[in-house]
């Protein structure tokens, strides 16, 4: 496993309550690219997708 930060996990905690990388972009204040780089890793890092993507949103996945 990767080593993981607070960064993965307040970004995968606002994606998933905003629903869309989009919009939890806009409330960190982050780039679109940034957080969905972060959420690769962190997906990576736990072997198993934590979102599946549905058109421009996302939803949990078993896993997430």
């Amino acid at each position: 496993m990767r080593h993981l930060n607070y960064n993965h996990l307040l970004y995968f905690h606002t994606v998933a309550r905003e629903g869309s990388i989009a919009k939890a972009s806009e409330r960190l204040h982050l780039t679109p690219q940034t957080i969905s780089g972060q959420l690769k890793l962190l997906e990576e890092s736990v072997g198993k997708p934590l979102f599946d993507r549905v058109g421009r949103g996302l939803m949990l996945t078993e896993t997430g």
